[in-house]
């Protein structure tokens, strides 16, 4: 029986080899920025808050990374020391064409075995657990290695979402099902795997509808298109708690509460 995740693989592959455009993940352009990147500048907001930010002294994977659009992205904002990975060797090798500076490193996001616990600083995933057949294997894979955060961004699971959210993807022949999250769902993973009260779980609920917002944004002037979809945004913000994008933050604690308990 074929896995999911060779599934996944060669559903990859094939839009590697098919598709010779990835001019959206370095573009210019400010609207299509402004949809790709504002999730990846609340996650980065939420560790400044945190005083989790260090760009020039953090090591940063990306687990599911794909060909390189949040790599591309945090070494503009100036991370130096950022890995890309993925199960995909055609994804990667458009990753290095794309951004020569980025580490790429093959890798299945639910079993990193190579990877020692305490890797890497942060470790980030934006729109790839709900791609894997055991997300929140791949969930707890981040928590291991990462050192100090983990930054998910990933559909939530609410009413919305339910209602007009995909829940089964296609790509060709291969069928992917939509894995929602919510705070109680990451929060008992979390302290479930970590076995540490002091951990701290920061999820926040958006709204991530950017064909949309992008549709109505280009029926107006190039240079008014940015404005209309922060003007967008801005506008469902007193309703984000019904949103249907989580982007969330897991701080790692020191902390050991065995080991206090037997002082």
């Amino acid at each position: 029986m074929t896995s999911g995740i060779d599934l996944q693989r060669a559903a990859t592959a094939d839009i590697c080899r098919t598709r010779d455009d990835w001019s959206f993940h370095v573009t210019s352009d400010p609207l299509t920025r402004f949809l790709r990147d504002r999730r990846m500048y609340m996650a980065l907001q939420m560790l400044r808050v945190r005083g989790l930010l260090d760009p020039a002294g953090q090591s940063v994977l990306i687990v599911c990374g794909g060909v390189g659009g949040e790599g591309i992205f945090l070494s503009r904002q100036g991370f130096t020391d950022v890995t890309v990975s993925d199960l995909s060797e055609e994804a990667l090798t458009v990753c290095r064409t794309l951004e020569p500076k980025l580490r790429t490193m093959p890798l299945n996001a639910e079993n990193m075995a190579e990877i020692p616990d305490s890797s890497y600083d942060v470790v980030l995933v934006q729109d790839g657990l709900h791609h894997l057949p055991r997300p929140v294997l791949g969930f707890t894979e981040m928590l291991r290695v990462a050192r100090r955060a983990v930054v998910v961004i990933e559909p939530h699971d609410g009413l919305v979402g339910r209602l007009i959210g995909t829940e089964w993807e296609r790509q060709g022949d291969v069928v992917n099902y939509v894995f929602r999250w919510n705070r109680s769902l990451l929060n008992q993973a979390t302290r479930s795997y970590l076995l540490c009260k002091q951990a701290v779980v920061l999820p926040r609920r958006v709204w991530d509808h950017n064909l949309v917002v992008g549709k109505m944004a280009r029926r107006f002037p190039e240079r008014w298109r940015p404005t209309v979809a922060k003007t967008i945004y801005q506008a469902l913000r007193p309703v984000n708690r019904l949103g249907n994008m989580m982007v969330a933050v897991v701080v790692k604690s020191d902390g050991n509460p065995a080991r206090r308990s037997e002082r």
